[in-house]
C-alpha cells in the first residue's frame, strides 16, 4: 500500500447521498467554486426546492431555473440567470432575473486534490408587482476537486432582501449553508462539450432574512460546459 487513500465516485455519490438525509431535504446552487476558463462557456437548468420546517404544512417554494456563464480572463467569470416559480398557488410570484460574477482566489489551475475557494456578488430581483424584492448575495465557496470526474464543495452565502438596489443596512440579513457535489458525467476531453450533474443540499434561517422560518432546500442541475481553451 501506498498510504493514499483515493475516493472512488461511488464513495462520493455515496458521501452526498448519506448527506442529504442527513441534514434532511435541504439544498442551494448546483455548481462549485470553479471558474471557467476565458472564452468558456456553460449552460444549466436546474431545479430548486425550498421547505419550512418552522410550518411542515406550508406549500414548498418550487423554481426552475436556467442561466448560462462565461469566463472573461483567468480566475473570473460572470453569470446570469432566470427562475419561474411553478410552487402551487403562487403564480409565478418570485420569479427572479439574476447576475452575478465569480473570482477563483486559489488554484487557478485546478490541479486536483487542492482547495479551490472563491467568492464574488449575485444580485437578484424579484419583478413580480406583489413582490418586488432586490437579493445581494456574497458568497464563499470552497471546492476540492477529488479527480476529473468528482468535486465536493461547500458554500456560505450571505444574503440581504431588500426594497432597494442597494441595501441600507446589513441587519436581518439571511445566512445560507450549502453541500454539494458536482459530477463529470463524461470525462473531460479536448474539443468536446461536457455535461454535468450538480447536487446540492443546504438551510438558511429565513426566506426574507431574520431569525425564524428556517428552511431547507434540495438543488439538482444538469450543465453543459464548452471545451475548455
Amino acid at each position: 500500500m501506498n498510504g493514499k487513500t483515493r475516493l472512488c465516485w461511488e464513495d462520493c455519490l455515496f458521501l452526498i447521498i448519506a448527506a442529504f438525509f442527513f441534514v434532511g431535504c435541504i439544498a442551494s446552487a448546483h455548481r462549485s467554486g470553479k471558474v471557467l476558463d476565458p472564452g468558456q462557456v456553460s449552460m444549466s437548468g436546474s431545479y430548486l426546492r425550498a421547505e419550512n420546517t418552522e410550518e411542515p404544512d406550508a406549500t414548498p417554494v418550487q423554481l426552475l431555473a436556467a442561466d448560462c456563464r462565461v469566463g472573461v480572463f483567468r480566475g473570473f467569470d460572470l453569470g446570469v440567470m432566470h427562475t419561474w416559480d411553478v410552487s402551487q398557488h403562487n403564480e409565478n410570484r418570485y420569479a427572479t432575473i439574476w447576475s452575478d460574477f465569480k473570482v477563483q482566489l486559489t488554484n487557478r489551475d485546478n490541479r486536483l486534490r487542492r482547495p479551490i475557494i472563491s467568492t464574488g456578488l449575485m444580485k437578484g430581483y424579484v419583478y413580480h408587482s406583489d413582490a418586488e424584492l432586490h437579493i445581494t448575495t456574497l458568497p464563499l465557496m470552497l471546492s476540492f476537486p477529488v479527480n476529473q470526474r468528482v468535486t465536493p464543495f461547500f458554500t456560505y452565502r450571505f444574503e440581504k432582501v431588500s426594497d432597494d438596489f442597494v441595501p441600507d443596512d446589513l441587519e436581518d440579513e439571511r445566512s445560507t449553508f450549502l453541500l454539494g457535489m458536482e459530477f463529470n458525467l463524461i470525462r473531460p476531453r479536448p474539443g468536446e462539450w461536457t455535461p454535468k450533474l450538480g447536487v446540492s443540499v443546504g438551510t438558511f434561517n429565513s426566506l426574507m432574512g431574520g431569525e425564524g422560518d428556517r428552511g431547507l432546500t434540495l438543488n439538482l442541475g444538469l450543465c453543459l460546459d464548452s471545451p475548455m481553451r
